[in-house]
């Protein structure tokens, strides 16, 4: 047993895993390119419920993503055997090289540990997210399970003032919603960049462009030989606005990714300072040499 422990976490294997992985992501990519709009598709919805229709009905475009999860199920066990290959020399020897030094040392191996957490929640996100689109009308009522009854009570524009060189355009738009859930009404306003959360539920605005003809074309029977000068673009209409969009996404894996990415930062950063700033820095690295020895 110790044996397979050991070759699952050898860093070699490793290696290969990310070696492969970036190579499976290269093809991905290529095929991304030829069929953008299947490979689109995805987005929404979850892959499972994606790759069990069109994945399939097209698995000559899409084989490499089974692939992918395959070398990110592998990664995930060498990193799970790699920590317990360092647990289990740094733990006999815990009380010989003091609390600090201790746990200085087992931080890479919480890190890995948090970084298994952080392949679940990816995996979470791919098999479980959900994503909905919903046009945006003042006054129009929509209702979502797990929110309630949505009811839009406002729309605001905000435009940029005149002595700008985007002036006419629009800077940020104001969506005022009203949720009603349970028999208890809350009040919210959603914009561009600043989404809302509702009972795990991300809401988001996004926009369609409308196009607008700003070409003004000569008359034909004007026989004027410099037509390109009559050639020019009308004044730009502020009235023309976008088609606005809620997405409403909801990614249950989403709530392990950010705290366990923050929480990484946090310890990576602790564990650089002790090694590398800290007075007893050359202590830290003859007891990490040790304990790896």
């Amino acid at each position: 047993m110790k044996r397979v422990i050991q070759f699952a976490g050898d860093l070699r294997f490793a290696f290969w895993l990310i070696l492969s992985a970036g190579v499976i992501m290269w093809i991905g990519s290529i095929y991304a390119a030829m069929e953008y709009t299947l490979i689109y598709s995805i987005n929404g919805e979850p892959l499972i419920k994606w790759f069990s229709t069109k994945g399939m009905e097209n698995i000559s475009v899409t084989w490499w993503i089974p692939v992918m999860f395959v070398i990110f199920i592998l990664l995930g066990i060498n990193t799970f055997a790699c920590t317990v290959n360092r647990v289990m020399v740094l733990l006999p020897r815990r009380k010989i090289i003091g609390l600090k030094r201790f746990l200085v040392l087992i931080s890479p191996s919480i890190i890995h540990i948090l970084f298994m957490f952080m392949l679940a929640g990816h995996f979470l996100s791919f098999t479980a997210v959900s994503q909905l689109k919903i046009p945006v009308a003042e006054g129009a009522k929509v209702e979502i399970a797990g929110m309630g009854n949505i009811s839009i009570t406002s729309l605001g524009y905000e435009y940029f003032p005149d002595s700008s060189l985007l002036r006419q355009r629009i800077k940020q738009t104001h969506v005022e919603i009203s949720v009603e859930n349970n028999g208890i009404i809350t009040s919210h306003k959603v914009a561009f960049m600043e989404p809302l959360l509702i009972n795990g539920n991300i809401i988001i605005l996004d926009m369609e462009k409308k196009k607008q003809d700003r070409i003004v074309i000569p008359d034909p029977a004007d026989d004027n030989c410099n037509k390109e000068q009559k050639f020019h673009y009308s004044q730009k209409s502020a009235d023309v606005k976008p088609q606005l969009f809620f997405l409403v996404i909801k990614d249950p894996g989403l709530f392990i990714l950010l705290p366990g990415f923050f929480i990484v930062i946090a310890i990576m950063g602790w564990y650089f300072y002790q090694t590398n700033i800290s007075k007893n820095n050359k202590d830290l690295m003859e007891v990490e040499n040790e304990s790896i020895i």
